[in-house]
């Protein structure tokens, strides 16, 4: 279970850098830089498969595909949503605690970069690896 769900979320993030922050600003909707395109689409509002949005009430939702939640295939599938509770700490640690809080899983990653536009995350499991780093625009 752990393993489905480090590598979706490795594969559905791409996260920002930051050297100074508040958490009032890293609150809002983000949208997942797609490496592929060259201009990103931050003009539909509407959340699109990876997206995360960053709550004021300390809870946090990362867009699944609906696609994949309505397969009827069996077998394993990546692209779950993800709800829960978020945190920040001063050494810029964001902790992603998934829903059921019972399971005790979490995502921890390391703010890069966190400007009025941009989120720079990089995965906390292997943080002096930029190979892991997801960027997301402010929506």
């Amino acid at each position: 279970m752990l393993t489905k769900i480090i590598i979706s979320i490795l594969l559905s993030f791409f996260i920002v850098q930051t050297y100074t922050y508040s958490q009032t600003s890293l609150i809002g909707k983000w949208r997942r830089v797609n490496s592929k395109l060259n201009v990103q689409d931050t003009t539909d509002k509407q959340l699109k498969y990876g997206d995360l949005e960053i709550r004021k009430d300390s809870t946090f939702h990362i867009e699944g595909d609906s696609a994949t939640q309505n397969s009827t295939t069996p077998g394993w599938n990546t692209g779950e949503e993800y709800n829960g509770t978020w945190e920040v700490n001063d050494n810029n640690r964001l902790t992603l605690r998934l829903d059921p809080k019972e399971d005790k899983m979490f995502l921890w990653f390391i703010i890069t970069k966190l400007t009025k536009d941009k989120l720079v995350l990089r995965f906390g499991f292997d943080k002096n690896n930029k190979k892991y780093d997801f960027t997301y625009l402010r929506l």
